[in-house]
């Protein structure tokens, strides 16, 4: 059973340190993506006309606008569904929609 640990710690120790560190480019590449979704874009861009997201948007303008309605068209969404929705909570909840 000892040998069987050693082969496997030494197995894990080779796997991690041949593994390549990731350059910071690539790192900023990944933050400079959109999830594949019906209303974001594929690369986020500033959008002045957005609330909250100004500098670096997923959603285009009309998905912003659309989420703040308390009734939304994008996803047939009520936000008020189970009670009155707090600001904060609504907030929070439409970045994290648009990212």
């Amino acid at each position: 059973f000892n040998w069987m640990m050693q082969l496997l710690l030494l197995a894990l120790v080779t796997a991690v340190g041949s593994a390549q560190p990731r350059s910071a480019r690539a790192r900023t590449d990944l933050l400079n993506v959109c999830m594949n979704a019906k209303h974001h874009k594929t690369q986020p861009s500033p959008k002045d006309e957005l609330y909250g997201q100004k500098k670096n948007a997923c959603c285009t303008t009309n998905t912003s606008q659309e989420l703040h309605k308390d009734t939304s068209r994008l996803y047939n969404f009520n936000w008020d569904h189970c009670g009155k929705t707090e600001p904060a909570c609504k907030c929070h909840f439409i970045q994290d929609t648009c990212l």
